[in-house]
Protein backbone atom coordinates (compact mmCIF):
# COMPACT_ATOMS: atom_id res chain seq x y z
CA UNK A 1 0.00 0.00 0.00
CA UNK A 2 2.93 2.28 1.01
CA UNK A 3 4.19 1.94 -2.43
CA UNK A 4 1.44 2.35 -3.84
CA UNK A 5 0.73 5.80 -2.71
CA UNK A 6 4.69 6.53 -2.97
CA UNK A 7 4.24 5.81 -6.88
CA UNK A 8 0.88 8.02 -7.06
CA UNK A 9 2.70 10.87 -5.18
CA UNK A 10 5.74 10.13 -7.96
CA UNK A 11 3.26 9.90 -10.48
CA UNK A 12 1.41 13.79 -9.63
CA UNK A 13 4.71 15.09 -9.14
CA UNK A 14 6.92 14.23 -12.01
CA UNK A 15 3.32 15.33 -14.28
CA UNK A 16 2.84 18.35 -12.45
CA UNK A 17 6.38 19.57 -12.95
CA UNK A 18 5.92 18.45 -16.82
CA UNK A 19 3.30 20.59 -17.10
CA UNK A 20 4.73 23.75 -15.26
CA UNK A 21 8.02 23.29 -16.71
CA UNK A 22 6.64 23.40 -20.17
CA UNK A 23 4.42 26.29 -19.29
CA UNK A 24 7.45 27.99 -18.32
CA UNK A 25 9.66 26.43 -21.16
CA UNK A 26 7.16 28.14 -23.91
CA UNK A 27 7.87 31.60 -21.78
CA UNK A 28 11.45 31.32 -22.28
CA UNK A 29 10.95 30.84 -25.61
CA UNK A 30 9.08 33.16 -26.50
CA UNK A 31 11.27 35.43 -24.32
CA UNK A 32 14.53 34.20 -25.74
CA UNK A 33 13.36 34.10 -29.23
CA UNK A 34 15.30 37.47 -29.97
CA UNK A 35 18.17 37.14 -28.52
CA UNK A 36 19.12 33.34 -30.05
CA UNK A 37 18.36 34.32 -33.35
CA UNK A 38 20.24 37.57 -32.66
CA UNK A 39 22.98 34.89 -31.75
CA UNK A 40 22.47 32.88 -34.66
CA UNK A 41 25.46 30.92 -36.69
CA UNK A 42 23.93 31.89 -39.91
CA UNK A 43 25.27 29.61 -42.32
CA UNK A 44 24.65 27.37 -41.92
CA UNK A 45 23.97 26.71 -38.32
CA UNK A 46 21.12 29.81 -37.77
CA UNK A 47 18.90 28.33 -40.80
CA UNK A 48 18.94 25.15 -38.36
CA UNK A 49 17.75 26.59 -34.82
CA UNK A 50 15.29 28.60 -36.76
CA UNK A 51 13.86 25.86 -38.57
CA UNK A 52 13.09 24.36 -35.08
CA UNK A 53 9.13 24.58 -34.78
CA UNK A 54 8.60 25.87 -30.90
CA UNK A 55 6.05 23.38 -29.73
CA UNK A 56 9.03 20.43 -30.43
CA UNK A 57 11.52 22.82 -28.57
CA UNK A 58 9.51 22.58 -26.04
CA UNK A 59 8.41 18.92 -25.44
CA UNK A 60 12.03 18.41 -25.93
CA UNK A 61 13.59 20.62 -23.59
CA UNK A 62 10.73 19.31 -21.06
CA UNK A 63 11.77 15.56 -22.13
CA UNK A 64 15.31 17.00 -21.02
CA UNK A 65 14.33 18.36 -17.96
CA UNK A 66 13.57 14.41 -16.53
CA UNK A 67 17.54 13.73 -17.30
CA UNK A 68 18.84 16.85 -16.21
CA UNK A 69 17.50 17.98 -13.14
CA UNK A 70 17.89 14.55 -11.37
CA UNK A 71 21.37 14.73 -12.10
CA UNK A 72 22.32 18.38 -11.18
CA UNK A 73 20.56 16.99 -7.66
CA UNK A 74 22.80 14.24 -7.71
CA UNK A 75 25.99 15.97 -8.54
CA UNK A 76 25.25 18.37 -5.21
CA UNK A 77 25.40 15.09 -3.24
CA UNK A 78 28.20 13.86 -5.42
CA UNK A 79 30.95 16.33 -5.55
CA UNK A 80 31.96 16.59 -2.06
CA UNK A 81 33.67 13.06 -2.56
CA UNK A 82 36.46 12.14 -4.86
CA UNK A 83 34.62 8.08 -5.15
CA UNK A 84 31.26 9.60 -5.68
CA UNK A 85 32.32 12.14 -7.80
CA UNK A 86 33.95 9.24 -10.43
CA UNK A 87 30.55 7.62 -10.50
CA UNK A 88 28.46 10.64 -11.18
CA UNK A 89 30.60 11.37 -14.30
CA UNK A 90 29.99 7.87 -15.19
CA UNK A 91 26.30 8.57 -14.90
CA UNK A 92 26.32 12.05 -17.29
CA UNK A 93 28.51 10.48 -19.82
CA UNK A 94 25.67 7.48 -20.31
CA UNK A 95 22.78 10.29 -20.08
CA UNK A 96 24.93 12.32 -22.95
CA UNK A 97 24.68 8.66 -24.71
CA UNK A 98 20.96 8.06 -24.72
CA UNK A 99 20.03 11.97 -25.17
CA UNK A 100 20.63 12.34 -28.75
CA UNK A 101 23.40 12.75 -31.39
CA UNK A 102 23.78 16.82 -30.78
CA UNK A 103 24.32 15.61 -26.98
CA UNK A 104 26.89 12.98 -27.74
CA UNK A 105 28.57 15.92 -29.84
CA UNK A 106 28.66 18.61 -26.89
CA UNK A 107 30.18 15.94 -24.47
CA UNK A 108 33.18 14.69 -27.14
CA UNK A 109 33.31 18.84 -27.69
CA UNK A 110 33.46 19.32 -23.52
CA UNK A 111 35.66 16.46 -23.30
CA UNK A 112 38.13 18.61 -24.72
CA UNK A 113 37.78 22.36 -23.23
CA UNK A 114 40.56 20.74 -19.92
CA UNK A 115 40.19 24.74 -19.87
CA UNK A 116 36.47 24.84 -18.66
CA UNK A 117 36.14 21.32 -16.44
CA UNK A 118 38.18 19.27 -14.76
CA UNK A 119 40.32 16.96 -16.04
CA UNK A 120 38.63 14.23 -14.67
CA UNK A 121 35.48 14.96 -16.14
CA UNK A 122 37.10 15.07 -19.43
CA UNK A 123 39.31 12.08 -18.84
CA UNK A 124 35.25 10.29 -18.45
CA UNK A 125 33.73 12.47 -21.52
CA UNK A 126 37.09 11.65 -23.89
CA UNK A 127 35.66 7.54 -23.96
CA UNK A 128 32.14 9.00 -25.06
CA UNK A 129 31.18 6.63 -28.03
CA UNK A 130 28.34 7.20 -30.60
CA UNK A 131 26.00 4.47 -29.33
CA UNK A 132 23.74 4.93 -32.83
CA UNK A 133 21.61 2.14 -34.23
CA UNK A 134 22.91 1.62 -37.75
CA UNK A 135 20.22 2.51 -40.38
CA UNK A 136 19.13 0.45 -43.10
CA UNK A 137 19.50 -0.17 -47.12
CA UNK A 138 16.27 1.29 -47.95
CA UNK A 139 17.07 4.80 -45.99
CA UNK A 140 20.77 4.70 -48.11
CA UNK A 141 18.95 3.82 -51.26
CA UNK A 142 17.05 6.61 -51.13
CA UNK A 143 19.16 9.21 -49.91
CA UNK A 144 21.66 8.18 -52.47
CA UNK A 145 19.03 8.81 -55.43
CA UNK A 146 18.12 12.43 -53.81
CA UNK A 147 21.55 13.68 -53.31
CA UNK A 148 23.54 12.27 -56.63
CA UNK A 149 20.60 11.75 -59.01
CA UNK A 150 21.21 8.12 -59.77
CA UNK A 151 19.96 4.62 -57.84
CA UNK A 152 22.76 3.03 -55.85
CA UNK A 153 23.22 0.24 -58.48
CA UNK A 154 24.07 2.65 -61.62
CA UNK A 155 27.22 4.09 -59.10
CA UNK A 156 28.23 1.35 -57.14
CA UNK A 157 29.40 -2.57 -58.74
CA UNK A 158 29.33 -3.41 -54.92
CA UNK A 159 27.86 -2.00 -51.91
CA UNK A 160 28.35 -3.72 -48.49
CA UNK A 161 25.41 -3.31 -46.78
CA UNK A 162 26.71 -3.63 -43.53
CA UNK A 163 28.44 -0.33 -42.28
CA UNK A 164 32.04 -0.40 -41.10
CA UNK A 165 30.89 2.41 -38.57
CA UNK A 166 28.02 4.43 -37.19
CA UNK A 167 28.54 7.44 -35.46
CA UNK A 168 25.66 9.76 -34.11
CA UNK A 169 25.92 11.91 -37.78
CA UNK A 170 26.38 9.38 -40.15
CA UNK A 171 27.62 5.52 -41.05
CA UNK A 172 30.41 4.47 -43.61
CA UNK A 173 30.16 1.59 -46.06
CA UNK A 174 32.60 0.30 -48.24
CA UNK A 175 31.74 0.35 -51.90
CA UNK A 176 33.08 -0.19 -55.66
CA UNK A 177 32.76 2.14 -58.30
CA UNK A 178 31.32 1.30 -60.95
CA UNK A 179 32.75 3.45 -63.65
CA UNK A 180 36.15 3.16 -62.49
CA UNK A 181 36.18 -0.14 -60.05
CA UNK A 182 38.31 1.81 -57.60
CA UNK A 183 37.13 1.26 -53.76
CA UNK A 184 35.41 4.08 -51.68
CA UNK A 185 33.66 4.80 -48.39
CA UNK A 186 30.82 6.37 -48.90
CA UNK A 187 29.00 8.46 -45.31
CA UNK A 188 25.77 8.68 -45.47
CA UNK A 189 23.58 10.90 -42.83
CA UNK A 190 20.72 9.12 -40.39
CA UNK A 191 17.74 9.81 -40.80
CA UNK A 192 16.31 12.77 -39.63
CA UNK A 193 19.52 14.09 -37.89
CA UNK A 194 19.05 17.38 -38.94
CA UNK A 195 15.68 17.70 -37.53
CA UNK A 196 16.67 16.30 -34.63
CA UNK A 197 19.98 18.13 -34.52
CA UNK A 198 17.87 21.28 -34.58
CA UNK A 199 15.62 21.33 -32.12
CA UNK A 200 18.69 20.47 -29.82
CA UNK A 201 20.06 23.36 -30.73
CA UNK A 202 17.94 25.59 -30.07
CA UNK A 203 17.15 23.53 -26.36
CA UNK A 204 21.15 23.82 -25.66
CA UNK A 205 21.56 27.57 -26.57
CA UNK A 206 18.04 28.27 -24.27
CA UNK A 207 19.55 26.02 -21.49
CA UNK A 208 23.12 28.35 -22.04
CA UNK A 209 21.26 31.52 -21.54
CA UNK A 210 19.39 30.42 -18.38
CA UNK A 211 23.05 29.34 -16.84
CA UNK A 212 24.90 32.25 -17.68
CA UNK A 213 24.19 34.53 -14.54
CA UNK A 214 25.22 31.71 -12.58
CA UNK A 215 28.70 31.28 -14.36
CA UNK A 216 29.42 33.91 -16.01
CA UNK A 217 33.03 33.55 -16.46
CA UNK A 218 32.13 30.47 -18.28
CA UNK A 219 30.60 32.03 -21.15
CA UNK A 220 28.00 29.36 -21.25
CA UNK A 221 26.50 31.40 -25.03
CA UNK A 222 29.45 31.77 -26.25
CA UNK A 223 30.47 27.44 -25.67
CA UNK A 224 27.15 27.07 -27.12
CA UNK A 225 27.60 29.34 -30.05
CA UNK A 226 30.95 27.79 -30.76
CA UNK A 227 29.27 24.07 -31.05
CA UNK A 228 26.37 24.90 -32.64
CA UNK A 229 28.95 26.15 -35.43
CA UNK A 230 30.85 22.91 -35.06
CA UNK A 231 27.84 20.44 -35.31
CA UNK A 232 26.18 22.37 -38.14
CA UNK A 233 29.42 22.09 -40.35
CA UNK A 234 29.16 18.39 -39.44
CA UNK A 235 25.84 17.77 -40.92
CA UNK A 236 26.46 18.91 -44.00
CA UNK A 237 28.71 16.66 -46.28
CA UNK A 238 29.86 19.63 -48.82
CA UNK A 239 31.80 20.97 -45.76
CA UNK A 240 33.72 18.35 -44.97
CA UNK A 241 34.82 17.38 -49.01
CA UNK A 242 35.79 20.96 -49.43
CA UNK A 243 38.15 20.73 -45.83
CA UNK A 244 39.67 16.88 -48.10
CA UNK A 245 40.33 19.33 -50.95
CA UNK A 246 42.03 21.69 -48.98
CA UNK A 247 43.78 18.95 -47.17
CA UNK A 248 44.92 17.22 -49.87
CA UNK A 249 46.65 20.19 -51.29
CA UNK A 250 48.02 21.04 -48.28
CA UNK A 251 50.28 18.19 -47.73
CA UNK A 252 50.57 17.34 -51.50
CA UNK A 253 54.21 16.88 -50.90
CA UNK A 254 53.87 14.92 -47.53
CA UNK A 255 54.42 11.17 -48.80
CA UNK A 256 53.57 9.95 -45.18
CA UNK A 257 50.33 12.01 -44.60
CA UNK A 258 47.37 10.77 -45.74
CA UNK A 259 43.56 12.40 -46.56
CA UNK A 260 41.14 10.62 -48.19
CA UNK A 261 40.01 12.20 -52.02
CA UNK A 262 36.53 13.18 -52.27
CA UNK A 263 34.88 12.25 -55.47
CA UNK A 264 33.99 15.66 -56.57
CA UNK A 265 30.82 14.66 -58.71
CA UNK A 266 29.51 11.84 -55.80
CA UNK A 267 29.44 14.95 -52.62
CA UNK A 268 25.89 16.35 -51.71
CA UNK A 269 24.19 17.56 -48.44
CA UNK A 270 23.75 14.06 -47.15
CA UNK A 271 26.19 12.28 -49.03
CA UNK A 272 30.01 12.11 -49.25
CA UNK A 273 32.12 9.48 -51.36
CA UNK A 274 35.88 9.45 -50.49
CA UNK A 275 39.01 7.13 -51.34
CA UNK A 276 39.29 4.41 -49.24
CA UNK A 277 42.30 4.22 -46.67
CA UNK A 278 43.04 0.82 -45.89
CA UNK A 279 44.92 0.83 -42.37
CA UNK A 280 44.42 -0.02 -38.28
CA UNK A 281 43.73 2.33 -35.83
CA UNK A 282 46.30 3.95 -34.27
CA UNK A 283 45.73 2.32 -31.06
CA UNK A 284 47.05 -1.09 -32.10
CA UNK A 285 50.79 0.59 -32.59
CA UNK A 286 50.63 1.93 -28.71
CA UNK A 287 53.72 0.63 -26.94
CA UNK A 288 54.46 1.15 -23.26
CA UNK A 289 58.32 3.01 -21.75
CA UNK A 290 59.25 -0.43 -21.09
CA UNK A 291 59.05 -1.26 -24.86
CA UNK A 292 61.97 -0.99 -27.53
CA UNK A 293 61.40 2.22 -30.28
CA UNK A 294 62.02 0.77 -33.58
CA UNK A 295 62.24 2.97 -36.48
CA UNK A 296 58.49 2.77 -37.99
CA UNK A 297 57.51 3.82 -33.98
CA UNK A 298 59.67 7.16 -34.12
CA UNK A 299 58.60 7.92 -37.56
CA UNK A 300 54.81 7.69 -36.54
CA UNK A 301 55.58 9.91 -34.24
CA UNK A 302 57.31 12.99 -36.14
CA UNK A 303 54.25 12.31 -38.44
CA UNK A 304 52.15 13.32 -36.36
CA UNK A 305 54.09 16.11 -34.81
CA UNK A 306 54.65 17.49 -38.43
CA UNK A 307 51.10 16.96 -39.60
CA UNK A 308 49.77 19.46 -36.11
CA UNK A 309 52.99 22.03 -36.85
CA UNK A 310 52.44 21.94 -40.57
CA UNK A 311 48.26 22.63 -40.24
CA UNK A 312 48.99 25.27 -37.09
CA UNK A 313 52.30 26.99 -38.25
CA UNK A 314 52.38 26.94 -41.82
CA UNK A 315 48.40 26.51 -43.41
CA UNK A 316 46.31 27.99 -40.79
CA UNK A 317 43.85 25.49 -41.39
CA UNK A 318 43.89 22.38 -38.91
CA UNK A 319 41.66 19.50 -37.79
CA UNK A 320 39.45 20.49 -35.01
CA UNK A 321 38.71 17.10 -33.94
CA UNK A 322 41.70 15.01 -33.58
CA UNK A 323 41.26 12.35 -31.22
CA UNK A 324 43.11 8.47 -32.07
CA UNK A 325 40.07 7.19 -33.18
CA UNK A 326 40.45 9.46 -36.82
CA UNK A 327 44.00 8.19 -37.20
CA UNK A 328 44.79 5.26 -39.54
CA UNK A 329 47.99 3.72 -39.53
CA UNK A 330 48.60 1.97 -42.62
CA UNK A 331 51.53 0.76 -44.89
CA UNK A 332 52.72 1.43 -48.78
CA UNK A 333 53.89 -1.31 -50.86
CA UNK A 334 57.21 -2.12 -50.53
CA UNK A 335 58.20 0.48 -47.71
CA UNK A 336 59.87 -0.18 -44.60
CA UNK A 337 57.77 2.89 -42.97
CA UNK A 338 54.00 3.66 -42.08
CA UNK A 339 51.97 6.26 -43.26
CA UNK A 340 49.09 8.08 -40.64
CA UNK A 341 45.60 8.37 -42.59
CA UNK A 342 43.85 11.08 -41.34
CA UNK A 343 39.66 10.72 -41.15
CA UNK A 344 36.51 13.01 -40.16
CA UNK A 345 37.48 15.99 -41.36
CA UNK A 346 34.11 17.87 -40.75
CA UNK A 347 35.25 20.67 -37.91
CA UNK A 348 38.43 22.83 -38.71
CA UNK A 349 39.59 26.05 -37.34
CA UNK A 350 41.00 28.97 -39.07
CA UNK A 351 42.69 31.96 -37.18
CA UNK A 352 42.60 35.52 -37.19
CA UNK A 353 46.02 37.22 -37.44
CA UNK A 354 45.79 38.64 -34.44
CA UNK A 355 45.17 35.25 -32.85
CA UNK A 356 47.96 33.53 -34.85
CA UNK A 357 49.95 36.51 -33.19
CA UNK A 358 49.46 35.13 -29.73
CA UNK A 359 49.15 31.30 -30.27
CA UNK A 360 52.76 31.51 -31.59
CA UNK A 361 54.07 34.20 -29.59
CA UNK A 362 53.04 32.28 -26.13
CA UNK A 363 54.24 28.98 -27.81
CA UNK A 364 57.64 30.72 -28.33
CA UNK A 365 57.95 31.70 -24.55
CA UNK A 366 57.22 28.29 -23.48
CA UNK A 367 60.37 27.16 -25.51
CA UNK A 368 62.52 30.27 -24.40
CA UNK A 369 60.80 29.86 -21.10
CA UNK A 370 59.63 33.29 -20.86
CA UNK A 371 56.82 32.80 -18.10
CA UNK A 372 56.30 36.56 -17.83
CA UNK A 373 55.43 36.00 -21.73
CA UNK A 374 53.41 32.87 -21.39
CA UNK A 375 50.88 34.43 -18.60
CA UNK A 376 50.62 37.56 -20.80
CA UNK A 377 49.87 35.65 -23.96
CA UNK A 378 47.27 33.69 -21.78
CA UNK A 379 45.56 35.95 -20.21
CA UNK A 380 45.28 37.77 -23.83
CA UNK A 381 43.55 34.79 -25.08
CA UNK A 382 40.33 35.87 -23.63
CA UNK A 383 40.26 39.66 -23.61
CA UNK A 384 39.91 41.94 -20.75
CA UNK A 385 39.36 38.92 -18.32
CA UNK A 386 36.89 40.61 -15.78
CA UNK A 387 36.65 37.49 -13.57
CA UNK A 388 40.29 36.99 -13.18
CA UNK A 389 42.75 38.04 -10.30
CA UNK A 390 45.39 38.70 -12.96
CA UNK A 391 48.56 38.77 -10.06
CA UNK A 392 47.67 35.77 -8.55
CA UNK A 393 47.59 33.86 -11.81
CA UNK A 394 50.70 35.66 -13.27
CA UNK A 395 52.41 34.31 -9.91
CA UNK A 396 50.59 30.88 -9.78
CA UNK A 397 51.61 30.36 -13.66
CA UNK A 398 55.21 31.26 -12.95
CA UNK A 399 55.74 28.93 -9.99
CA UNK A 400 54.60 25.74 -11.90
CA UNK A 401 56.43 26.58 -14.84
CA UNK A 402 59.40 26.82 -13.06
CA UNK A 403 58.57 23.94 -11.28
CA UNK A 404 58.32 21.98 -14.51
CA UNK A 405 61.15 23.76 -16.51
CA UNK A 406 63.63 24.88 -13.87
CA UNK A 407 65.77 27.51 -14.99
CA UNK A 408 68.63 27.51 -12.16
CA UNK A 409 70.12 24.15 -11.11
CA UNK A 410 67.72 22.48 -8.43
CA UNK A 411 68.83 22.65 -4.70
CA UNK A 412 66.39 20.70 -3.36
CA UNK A 413 65.14 16.82 -3.64
CA UNK A 414 61.64 18.44 -4.88
CA UNK A 415 63.29 20.83 -7.62
CA UNK A 416 65.94 17.50 -8.60
CA UNK A 417 62.93 15.11 -8.91
CA UNK A 418 61.12 17.60 -11.56
CA UNK A 419 64.34 18.90 -13.18
CA UNK A 420 65.82 15.25 -13.64
CA UNK A 421 62.38 14.09 -14.53
CA UNK A 422 62.20 16.42 -17.00
CA UNK A 423 65.31 16.04 -18.78
CA UNK A 424 65.24 12.52 -19.20
CA UNK A 425 61.66 11.93 -19.32
CA UNK A 426 61.30 9.81 -16.18
CA UNK A 427 57.91 11.01 -15.54
CA UNK A 428 56.60 10.84 -18.60
CA UNK A 429 57.95 7.41 -18.68
CA UNK A 430 56.31 6.39 -15.11
CA UNK A 431 52.94 7.74 -16.15
CA UNK A 432 53.14 5.74 -19.39
CA UNK A 433 49.61 7.68 -20.57
CA UNK A 434 50.87 11.30 -20.99
CA UNK A 435 54.06 13.15 -21.69
CA UNK A 436 55.42 16.28 -20.46
CA UNK A 437 53.91 18.83 -22.51
CA UNK A 438 50.84 17.18 -21.87
CA UNK A 439 51.01 17.55 -18.05
CA UNK A 440 52.61 20.91 -18.46
CA UNK A 441 49.67 22.37 -20.45
CA UNK A 442 47.44 20.32 -18.00
CA UNK A 443 48.46 22.27 -15.43
CA UNK A 444 47.84 25.60 -16.65
CA UNK A 445 44.65 23.88 -17.49
CA UNK A 446 43.83 23.93 -14.25
CA UNK A 447 45.01 27.23 -12.72
CA UNK A 448 42.93 28.86 -15.67
CA UNK A 449 40.04 26.84 -13.86
CA UNK A 450 40.77 28.10 -10.51
CA UNK A 451 41.53 31.65 -11.53
CA UNK A 452 38.12 31.82 -13.84
CA UNK A 453 40.50 32.66 -16.96
CA UNK A 454 38.52 32.88 -19.97
CA UNK A 455 39.65 31.32 -23.06
CA UNK A 456 38.13 32.41 -26.47
CA UNK A 457 37.17 28.51 -28.04
CA UNK A 458 40.03 29.25 -31.28
CA UNK A 459 42.46 29.19 -28.94
CA UNK A 460 41.04 26.42 -27.12
CA UNK A 461 41.08 24.32 -30.33
CA UNK A 462 44.65 24.96 -30.92
CA UNK A 463 45.48 24.06 -27.96
CA UNK A 464 44.19 20.63 -27.67
CA UNK A 465 44.97 19.98 -30.97
CA UNK A 466 48.61 20.31 -29.43
CA UNK A 467 48.07 18.08 -26.65
CA UNK A 468 46.76 15.78 -28.44
CA UNK A 469 49.77 15.41 -30.99
CA UNK A 470 51.77 15.31 -28.07
CA UNK A 471 49.81 12.68 -26.50
CA UNK A 472 49.58 10.47 -29.69
CA UNK A 473 53.45 10.87 -29.84
CA UNK A 474 54.06 9.79 -26.49
CA UNK A 475 51.84 6.18 -27.27
CA UNK A 476 54.05 5.21 -30.12
CA UNK A 477 57.48 7.06 -28.99
CA UNK A 478 57.49 7.34 -25.00
CA UNK A 479 61.35 8.90 -25.93
CA UNK A 480 60.49 11.51 -27.86
CA UNK A 481 60.41 15.70 -26.55
CA UNK A 482 57.70 17.43 -28.32
CA UNK A 483 59.08 20.73 -27.04
CA UNK A 484 62.68 20.02 -28.40
CA UNK A 485 61.22 18.92 -31.36
CA UNK A 486 58.82 21.87 -32.38
CA UNK A 487 61.86 24.28 -31.61
CA UNK A 488 63.15 24.75 -35.40
CA UNK A 489 59.39 24.90 -36.30
CA UNK A 490 59.17 28.46 -34.40
CA UNK A 491 61.97 30.19 -36.09
CA UNK A 492 60.99 28.88 -39.50
CA UNK A 493 59.98 31.42 -42.32
CA UNK A 494 56.95 29.63 -43.02
CA UNK A 495 55.00 30.67 -39.97
CA UNK A 496 55.24 34.43 -41.09
CA UNK A 497 52.92 33.78 -44.05
CA UNK A 498 50.40 31.62 -43.81
CA UNK A 499 48.49 29.96 -46.77
CA UNK A 500 44.98 30.84 -45.43
CA UNK A 501 43.49 33.60 -42.55
CA UNK A 502 40.27 33.82 -40.60
CA UNK A 503 38.66 37.22 -40.99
Amino acid sequence: MALRVFVRRASIAFTTTGVVGGAYVLGCIERTHRLVEYKTYQEPGGELVKAAPKWKVALRFVHLTFWFVPLIIFWVICQRHHVTYMIWCRFFKRMLEVTGPAFVKLGQWMAIRSDLFPKEFCDVLCDLHDNVRPHGMRHNRRVIKKNLGKPIDELFSEFDPNPVGSGSIAQVHFAKLRSTGDEVAVKICHPRVRETIAVDFYCIQLMAQLADPYCRWMDFPGIAKQFARNLSLQVDMRYEAENLEAFNENFKDSKYIVFPKPVKELCGKQVLVESKIDGKPLSQYYITADDPVDEAHAHLARCGADLVFQMVLTDNFFHADIHPGNILVGWFPNDPLPFLGMLDVGVTQTLTQHQRDVSHKFMASIVRKDWDDTTKYILEMGGEQPYCDKAAFIRDVSAHCERMMPHKIPKTWEETFWHYGRKYGVLAHAAKKTGFATDFVQGIFNLIQEHKVRIEPPYASLLFSCLMMEFIANQVDPKMDAIQYSAPWFVSNAYRSPKRLAV
